[in-house]
């Protein structure tokens, strides 16, 4: 087996070069390569979503939130290469792939997904880091990974989706370890890390936090259905180990372990591993354990879907808006759930300033088929929430006839109706189009919110 942070010993498979990586701005959304695919999981089913480069995301039964009322949720799972995302290499390593952009952002899964990145070119990479762009603060974070000889791509397990990029750098000994983890049951086991103290210290950003990293099972076994090892700094760790009702779903208990020390250095050839195989959750406790991150609900979808995502600590009120082809827009003030539009649009999620949560993502669809013409997409700066802030980075992706497309942008503070994007529908045919700049919305009321 591979570690990202640790030495490949063989590759066999080869891929397509597809280019370097830019650190130009957001503005941007058109990748120099298309690299993209896109597909539907419910909450009920699995899926894996492949770019033809080899990119992927898995997704097991059960990692797709339900609704809110409780219903079979349904997502559509997006990977778009995208080189005009910034990214920051972190110091020491070395740009080794493409910047790949997998959605949907904004929400946290009931279980964790895998996503995969291709490593580009042949031979051996040598040394290889997983990272994903923190979407609050855009630094980068590391994940535990593997590498796939036969399918030449690192992969790692996520309850959030984001970019993701890999790199090289030299060989490091020292701080790396192992955990070999057995699942004894035969329910689900997620399991996190809930206390530690590193051997060494500097080593804290290889540490997961809630919804940064996770267990990394081997290939095909995602929920640790087996076993397979977990790629941590050396240290000393109190594990937490969850499962969920197999009687009644969404009814969850964990258990703590006792003080686990991970004290060998972690090599391809020779992997010594501390151990961790509990299956008895005779006297487990009710509820989840606080590293997980708790799951987000599904949104709706449908022909069409815009979503607008947008991360920020302080509270802040942006909102989402589409214009059918009869010139009528869905927003809050018109179609918002449980209400729709004359055409069917519907807007099933606000973020407000009482109820805001950093990138709970607003969302608007179609419940109905939508009429065949031109569709107007913008983002409207509603309200501070009595917060100072400067320019936004938004991200607002558009699902169209199963198609998805990502727009990065940003929106200026008070700025009022920014259109993102329009695009068309004649039968079967999508059409997307650039913004207008010559477009003024003078006439659009934004009504006040209660």
């Amino acid at each position: 087996m591979h570690s990202s942070r640790f030495l490949v010993l063989l590759l066999t498979a080869a891929l397509m070069f597809v280019g370097c990586p830019k650190d130009d701005d957001d503005s941007s959304d058109t990748p120099s390569v298309t690299d993209n695919a896109s597909g539907s999981v419910t909450s009920t089913t699995s899926g894996t979503i492949e770019t033809p480069l080899g990119a992927q995301i898995v997704v097991p039964v059960g990692a797709v939130p339900t609704t809110e009322s409780g219903a079979t949720g349904t997502m559509v799972f997006s990977i778009e290469l995208n080189n005009s995302i910034s990214v920051t290499v972190p110091e020491g390593e070395s740009m080794t792939s493409d910047v790949y952009q997998f959605g949907p952002e904004g929400f946290t899964f009931a279980r964790p997904v895998e996503i995969a990145v291709p490593v580009p070119g042949e031979g051996d990479p040598g040394e290889l880091s997983l990272w994903r762009r923190n979407p609050t603060t855009g630094t980068p974070e590391y994940f535990s990974s593997q590498y796939d000889a036969a399918t030449r791509t690192v992969r790692a397990q996520t309850y959030q989706l984001s970019p993701w990029f890999i790199t090289g750098h030299s060989v490091q000994d020292d701080a790396s370890g192992c955990l070999h983890v057995t699942n004894g049951g035969s329910s689900w086991l997620n399991v996190c890390v809930d206390e530690y103290t590193l051997e060494y210290p500097a080593q804290t950003d290889w540490i997961p936090e809630a919804g940064q990293g996770v267990l990394y099972a081997p290939f095909g076994t995602i929920g640790w259905a087996h076993e397979g090892n977990w790629y941590l700094p050396q240290g000393t760790y109190t594990f937490c180990l969850q499962r969920e009702s197999e009687i009644n779903p969404g009814e969850y208990y964990h258990i703590f372990t006792d003080p686990i020390t991970i004290a060998n250095a972690w090599h391809y050839n020779a992997p010594d591993c501390a151990n961790l195989s509990n299956s008895s959750f005779v006297d487990a406790q009710a509820g989840r354990c606080t590293c997980i991150p708790t799951p987000t609900t599904s949104v709706g979808t449908g022909d069409i879907q815009v979503t607008l995502t947008w991360y920020n600590v302080a509270p802040l009120d942006l909102d989402l808006w589409v214009q059918d082809p009869t010139g009528d827009w869905c927003y809050y003030g018109n179609g918002q759930a449980p209400n729709v539009t004359a055409t069917g649009g519907q807007l099933d999620r606000d973020n407000l300033c009482g109820n805001y949560e950093n990138g709970r993502p607003e969302n608007i669809y179609w419940t109905t088929t939508p009429p065949a013409g031109e569709y107007v997409v913008a983002v409207d700066w509603f309200y501070g929430c009595g917060e100072d802030h400067g320019a936004q980075a938004i991200n607002v992706r558009t699902v169209v006839g199963g198609t998805t497309r990502t727009f990065n942008t940003s929106i200026g503070v008070d700025e009022q109706m920014k259109e993102i994007t329009r695009f068309t529908i004649s039968g079967s045919t999508v059409t997307m189009l650039p913004p207008r700049s010559d477009v003024l919305y003078d006439n659009v009321v934004r009504p006040a919110k209660n």
